[in-house]
């Protein structure tokens, strides 16, 4: 059993930009079978127990989001966000300086990509790390391994037994980490990972087996799962002596949707998207009109049982994007409360929802003033 250190920090890093992954939502706040990246990662170290502190370095324009996300996150709510550089080796030697405060004895630095590490694997670049002051785990190489020259011509050809590829975690002692890491500062000497700089100006880096499953995420085939789409359309009669809700919000007016339910066009539509992305049917089907318990309930109380199905299927929300068509009253400003109300029932940040509204210029029944429509398309991930 290993016996664990009071005085080990775990440093990792998800300061990039996931240009590679295309744009979009950081590859370490996608989700993977209903969890973040970045919580998945996370939560494996956390029950290793082996970890006196957690530092995790990213741009601070991604903090409001990593915080929401980490709050969920076993140990999520005790690590610290520290900004991270314009490269890799900047940010991990911010992650290190911050913890100049602690000066821990020993320090673990990780991917926040790797969402895959195992405990076992900790465990083993722990004990090589407490033995030898510097460890890393490697994969051989699978493929004949060429070395390039000029004008795209091989110039040797490499011995798949002495190349192998490192991965992280890669673990050290803090001090001669750090140490090396200022060095490169000071000399401007620009290295592929942490072992490169420690061999370079402290001494040999020990290995240990890796595991070929610890992947690192770098393109959008990485996350090797299911992306679905869906559409949900709803359309409500406005009559006279019911509220008119929408999106949860009640919003003052003379008319409201007719409906055995509270008549939520705008969260009908979600719930059609979501039950259609994950192939589970249609609103009809989970909540018939002809049940008396679902007279007059909230909509976002269907909302609410809709995800957590949605859920149990392993998939997870990417966005929502709505518009809502209603010639009047103007929508404009109920539309935070909207996307409040939206994700705190989807239990999602409100940047991943969108809702805009339109009207019809007067045409059919939405452009009449005679009802209210809406459509929503759903990206989720599996």
């Amino acid at each position: 059993m290993t016996s664990i250190s009071p005085d080990t920090a775990l440093l990792i890093t998800a300061a990039g930009l996931s240009r590679r992954m295309g744009g979009g939502v950081k590859k370490e706040f996608r989700f993977i079978k209903g969890k973040p990246v970045l919580c998945l990662c996370l939560e494996t170290f956390v029950k290793t127990g082996l970890f006196s502190s957690v530092v995790i370095t990213m741009q601070p324009e991604d903090f409001e989001e990593a915080r929401f996300l980490l709050n969920s996150c076993p140990g999520g709510k005790d690590v610290v966000l520290v900004p991270g550089g314009g490269t890799r080796q900047q940010s991990v030697c911010k992650g290190l300086l911050y913890l100049k405060k602690d000066n821990p004895e020993w320090v673990m630095i990780h991917d926040g990509a790797r969402p895959w590490v195992t405990p076992d694997l900790i465990h083993s670049i722990y004990e090589g790390m407490k033995k030898y002051g510097a460890c890393v785990s490697v994969v051989q190489a699978h493929e004949a391994m060429k070395e390039m020259g000029s004008g795209d011509i091989i110039n040797a050809h490499l011995s798949r037994t002495a190349v192998l590829a490192a991965q992280t975690p890669q673990a050290f002692r803090y001090a001669e980490i750090l140490k090396a890491h200022e060095r490169a500062a000071e000399e401007q000497v620009s290295t592929v990972d942490d072992t490169d700089l420690y061999h370079r100006y402290i001494g040999a880096v020990h290995t240990v087996p890796g595991d070929p499953g610890n992947r690192k995420i770098t393109f959008n085939h990485d996350m090797e799962n299911h992306m679905r789409i869906g559409f949900g359309w709803d359309i409500h009669r406005l009559v006279p002596g019911r509220p008119l809700v929408i999106g949860g919000v009640v919003i003052p007016f003379d008319k409201g949707e007719e409906g055995h339910s509270d008549g939520d066009a705008l969260i009908h539509a979600v719930i059609d998207a979501l039950l259609g992305a994950s192939c589970l049917g249609d609103i009809g089907t989970h909540f018939p009109p002809s049940d008396p318990d679902l007279k007059d309930i909230s909509s976002l109380v269907l909302l609410r049982k809709t995800a957590a199905l949605v859920r149990d299927e392993g998939f997870s929300l990417g966005n929502i994007d709505c518009t809502v068509i209603l010639e009047k009253p103007k929508l404009s400003p109920y539309m935070q409360s909207l996307k409040a109300a939206l994700a705190k029932v989807l239990e999602c940040p409100a940047g991943h929802i969108s809702v805009k509204a339109k009207t019809r210029e007067g045409l059919d029944a939405a452009g009449e003033g005679r009802a209210v429509e809406a459509h929503a398309v759903v990206l989720l991930f599996k």
